[in-house]
């Protein structure tokens, strides 16, 4: 990895058709053999200590995570004992979040969502990294000719960004997706939201080199995670090439892993699979079982810890903008031994090449933010003021709530401007 400054990128936002791939997934809709020969499909859970981060305590008990993905079938055997429940409704406009059908969008969802609270029985025998994590699944539905709902299209949002709003106001704690596409102009505003209220979205990136900018890892504040196998190596396509897509957060395994579900198959059948969407849901797990040990720390110094503890052992921080790694491979182990608090409260994504939402999106999503902040509660405990004693105090208290946002907003908007001018200076020198 190459430590040291970025360069700076600026791409204009573009909308494009709603159209998402599992992109995550190289080869899911393809049937490879499962032998004696093959690795074991569930290498990770060793690799990662699982069993023994869970003899400690750290299972994500308390934790909400939003899956944002196809489909998936809520009823299989890996399901039982999990908290997991299935938000109505789906981002594609006439269409289901869940189906007993098994085709490549249910077994995607599925599989996706069982890497985070598997238990371990049925097809693949996938154990999940977090299993007492609440996870509520937000379903685009069937991904062949999707359309965005009329509410989507209302708020000018894509599906997925459409699904990640709801999933912001129903209170995740954080967001993994496994799904990539075309973005709408409305989008950048549901990031700005989850930066101002330091909800982590962690998001797989595209499986494909030629494949860069992809929605939703690329936009500013995103935890973007690109897949490595069992020799820490990036995957490649048919043509030997490796997957470097640019600004990478960091990888985590995602090749070869167990499948619920096959190709021309039943949910009794499993093969193997890769791709950036199984390494996704492995780093959304490592930050909620960081969240259940670290209450007191925020999203952002989560995150801070996420990029700063890569690796088994301490280093300085290093980040490559262009070699695939970001800031390297994450550690379950080594973020769960360190206190996030230590780090600074500022989400340390920032500064992508691809500047968006920007530093006025951000600071219009605080101000919304801090309009629609409930008015403050009167204490039980608290001795009877007048009519007049009470409006003033309330005006008081709400001046100076919305004034310390409002301030907050500045900074982070003047924090955002200086960076660009230091990313354009650099670019220059």
């Amino acid at each position: 990895m190459v430590s040291g400054g970025r360069r700076a990128r600026r791409r204009r936002l573009i909308p494009l058709a709603a159209m998402f791939t599992l992109g995550a997934v190289v080869g899911f809709g393809s049937p490879a053999a499962a032998t004696t020969s093959e690795p074991d499909g569930q290498w990770w859970y060793g690799a990662y200590g699982v069993e023994q981060v869970h003899a400690e305590g750290w299972t994500g008990e308390g934790i909400r995570i939003a899956v944002i993905d196809s489909q998936m079938n809520p009823d299989l055997p890996t399901f039982a004992d999990a908290d997991l429940t299935i938000a109505p409704g789906a981002g594609c406009a006439g269409s289901e979040p869940t189906t007993s059908e098994v085709n490549t969008d249910s077994r995607h969802g599925s599989t996706v969502t069982a890497l985070l609270v598997g238990n371990g029985t049925g097809a693949g025998a996938i154990r999940g990294i977090v299993p007492d994590a609440s996870v509520t699944f937000y379903g685009l539905g069937t991904l062949e000719g999707c359309e965005p709902t009329p509410e989507a299209v209302a708020a000018d949002q894509s599906p997925a960004a459409y699904l990640i709003a709801r999933a912001l106001a129903d209170g995740a704690d954080l967001i993994s997706i496994s799904q990539t596409g075309g973005a709408e102009y409305g989008d950048a505003a549901v990031i700005a939201d989850a930066i101002v209220k330091k909800v982590p979205i962690v998001a797989g990136v595209p499986n494909d080199v030629f494949e860069q900018a992809e929605w939703p890892s690329s936009f500013r504040g995103v935890v973007a995670v690109n897949a490595v196998d069992q020799n820490q190596q990036l995957l490649v396509d048919d043509l030997d090439l490796p997957n470097i897509i640019e600004d990478t957060t960091v990888v985590a395994p995602g090749s070869p892993f167990s499948s619920i579900g096959a190709p021309e198959g039943t949910w009794d059948d499993s093969n193997r699979t890769e791709g950036s969407s199984l390494a996704t849901p492995l780093v959304a797990g490592i930050l909620a079982a960081a969240m259940q040990k670290y209450p007191e720390a925020s999203g952002d110094q989560l995150i801070q810890s996420l990029v700063h503890n890569t690796g088994p052992e301490d280093h300085e921080l290093e980040f490559s903008a262009d070699d695939g790694y970001g800031y390297g491979v994450a550690s379950l182990g080594h973020v769960l031994r360190v206190d996030p608090v230590q780090y600074d409260d500022e989400n340390p994504l920032l500064e992508k090449g691809y500047e968006e939402p920007d530093a006025e999106t951000i600071a219009e999503a605080a101000a919304a933010q801090a309009s629609a902040a409930p008015a403050p509660s009167d204490s039980p405990d608290a001795p009877a003021a007048d009519d007049g004693d009470a409006l003033s105090t309330g005006l008081i208290v709400g001046g100076i709530v919305l004034g310390v946002i409002v301030i907050s907003a500045v900074i982070l908007t003047i924090v955002l401007v200086r960076r660009s001018h230091r990313g354009h200076r650099e670019e220059q020198s």
